[in-house]
């Protein structure tokens, strides 16, 4: 059966591309398309045949979790360092969550944003919305160069993506047709949710936080940063800078344009909206604190919602995904406090070394403009 339905994935993949290569390339596209369809149907059957025969614990252990992360990561610290660094940082943006939300205590607070929100019908349109308001800012206030608006289409997310991007994404231009444009996929909301399940996601993705999904996403997210990507010249550079993009650089960017936005006083300086972002903040860094926690030292799946839920105030069914995405994924999840880090040291180190030139806008251009190479390499061609 599984065979079967894997066969049916391929099919469906093949179409989706099929219809979305230009007619003068079909020829190509279907002669590069055989050998890897069945690339996949050879990798398909090792995991059947092969892999499935020696089933192991899911969890990394704590030597290769290293190992890989020092790769993936490439951050200049290791797995214990970050964990130490992450629960105080915990600690820190939770006093500052009590602070913001006085005279209200941080649940009660969080509950009243949360009951701002849209409704199913309206939550693709309400991103939208969000996309012009976050442009229009941008570009009033001369934070970094704005892409062309006719080259990022929103859309719902593709149905077969959707159990990776249950919230949403950014499928970037090609690196070799940047002028084919991007898209910020948004997940709606299944018709056969129950009610409860609704309200959670809609109560996650309020107002205010779906402004927070849109600057990640897009504006001045993922979208810019690929846009200059897809500038880099020569050709041969970009390519390589897009197949062996730095994560913490790509991720730690769209963290950054995050707080960046808040402390410009996007939409005002809206208390509501800081206090969002503190809470997304949580969540990368009790993101890197569960990655590292369940491959490394044996967290429970209690322990990991008990982290999610009470420590960084998620909503039950945004706790449950975040958790089955940990099992199913390794040192990713750090890339985002770790590159958060990363950038805000950057431009720190930045400024003090160009007291001269301090505008936002000078250093996300320069930074930007050599793509996604790791931080620590970053900080060297800055110099």
């Amino acid at each position: 059966m599984a065979r079967d339905e894997n066969a049916g994935n391929f099919k469906m993949i093949d179409q989706i591309l099929r219809s979305q290569v230009p007619a003068t390339l079909g020829a190509d596209y279907a002669a590069a398309a055989g050998p890897a369809l069945e690339a996949l149907r050879e990798f398909d059957r090792f995991l059947e045949r092969t892999l499935t025969q020696h089933p192991r614990e899911w969890q990394l252990g704590p030597q290769v979790y290293r190992e890989k992360c020092g790769y993936a990561l490439a951050v200049g610290h290791d797995p214990e360092e970050l964990l130490a660094t992450a629960e105080q940082d915990l600690k820190t943006t939770r006093d500052q969550m009590v602070q913001l939300a006085a005279p209200l205590s941080v649940p009660q607070a969080l509950d009243r944003i949360a009951r701002r929100h849209t409704t199913p019908a309206r939550y693709v349109a309400q991103a939208r919305v969000s996309l012009q308001q976050a442009t229009d800012f941008v570009r009033e206030e001369g934070l970094v160069a704005v892409p062309d608006a006719d080259h990022l289409i929103v859309v719902e997310t593709p149905e077969f993506m959707r159990g990776i991007y249950s919230v949403g994404g950014f499928d970037p231009a090609p690196a070799l047709e940047p002028q084919l444009g991007a898209y910020y996929w948004v997940t709606p909301i299944p018709a056969d949710w129950p009610r409860e399940l609704v309200e959670s996601k809609l109560r996650e993705y309020n107002d205010f936080g779906m402004q927070q999904l849109t600057i990640h996403e897009a504006m001045p997210g993922h979208w810019v940063q690929a846009d200059y990507a897809n500038r880099i010249q020569p050709v041969a550079r970009r390519v390589l800078r897009a197949v062996y993009g730095n994560g913490p650089y790509v991720e730690g960017w769209a963290m950054y344009a995050q707080q960046m936005m808040v402390d410009q006083g996007y939409l005002d300086g809206d208390r509501a909206l800081r206090l969002t972002l503190l809470k997304q903040l949580l969540r990368s860094i009790t993101n890197t604190i569960l990655d590292i926690r369940l491959h490394t030292m044996g967290m429970t799946d209690q322990q990991a919602l008990d982290l999610l839920m009470q420590q960084a105030f998620q909503e039950p069914q945004e706790a449950a995904a975040k958790l089955q995405r940990a099992k199913l994924s390794s040192c990713q999840l750090a890339t985002y406090y770790s590159g958060l880090k990363g950038w805000l040291e950057i431009r720190d180190w930045f400024r003090q070394r160009h007291p001269g030139d301090v505008s936002l806008q000078t250093f996300h251009d320069r930074a930007l403009r050599e793509g996604a190479v790791t931080l620590p390499a970053l900080a060297r061609l800055l110099q």
